[in-house]
């Protein structure tokens, strides 16, 4: 994984010059109440994310996020749930651009 790279002072916010996994530089269209705490909060969390009124793009990615950071705070269990999210979501976009 990646070192993760702040954004200083004065830089733009979708500036490709630094990473940040939990700033959210779009928080217009942000699913609110994602967790990854433990296994059920990342089952709920992506029912959200599959009701949500979001492009299937927007939803690959809130997943991929989440299942990131979930890595990183060593929560296997939760990214597990949010990895077979993002593997239907792959096979989806298989079968649409078939």
């Amino acid at each position: 994984m990646n070192k993760r790279i702040p954004r200083k002072e004065g830089q733009p916010a979708k500036s490709d010059k630094h990473s940040d996994l939990y700033t959210d530089e779009d928080p217009k269209g942000t699913i609110q109440g994602l967790q990854f705490k433990n296994k059920r909060a990342a089952a709920l969390s992506v029912a959200k994310i599959k009701r949500s009124n979001r492009p299937h793009n927007h939803k690959t990615q809130a997943a991929i996020a989440m299942e990131q950071r979930a890595e990183v705070a060593g929560k296997d269990a939760a990214a597990s749930v949010y990895r077979k999210f993002i593997e239907e979501q792959k096979r989806k976009t298989k079968q649409k651009n078939a």
